[in-house]
């Protein structure tokens, strides 16, 4: 193993699998320079945990002294009622819009087929249905 250096924070912290855990134990045992960085890295982290909590005075951080804004509650509401409109609004469009009027061949062939035969862009145009052979006759 290399020396500890960035295993001795996870080691501290608690963060290692049992098996590193061991590995890291084995190192220290025979390494004097990591067992030293481990036990002057034990004393800093319990300095700094005793220090005692000071409070900012006011104005220090303007950040900190703006009033905190509620947090909206109903987002999530509004979200669905608006959902429920969209979707009200779909099904009624969808019962009041009439169905689409059904067409012939015979019928396309004299609206477009009229249309076109008047533009010099195309040449004749005609809607022709196919015959249907049926087999066995």
């Amino acid at each position: 193993m290399r020396h500890a250096g960035e295993n001795i924070s996870a080691y501290l912290d608690g963060e290692m699998r049992a098996d590193e855990v061991r590995r890291f134990l084995e190192h220290l045992a025979g390494c004097g320079r990591c067992s030293a960085e481990v036990t002057a890295l034990q004393g800093v982290r319990s300095a700094v945990r005793s220090l005692p909590m000071i409070e900012l005075p006011r104005g220090l951080v303007p950040e900190a002294d703006s009033v905190p804004t509620p947090l909206r509650r109903n987002r999530g509401l509004i979200a669905a009622v608006a959902a429920a409109v969209v979707a009200a609004v779909i099904g009624i469009a969808a019962l009041v819009t009439p169905p689409p009027e059904s067409i012939s061949l015979e019928d396309l062939n004299s609206r477009f087929g009229a249309r076109v035969s008047l533009d010099p862009a195309f040449g004749p145009a005609k809607v022709v249905v196919p015959e249907i052979v049926e087999s066995g006759r």
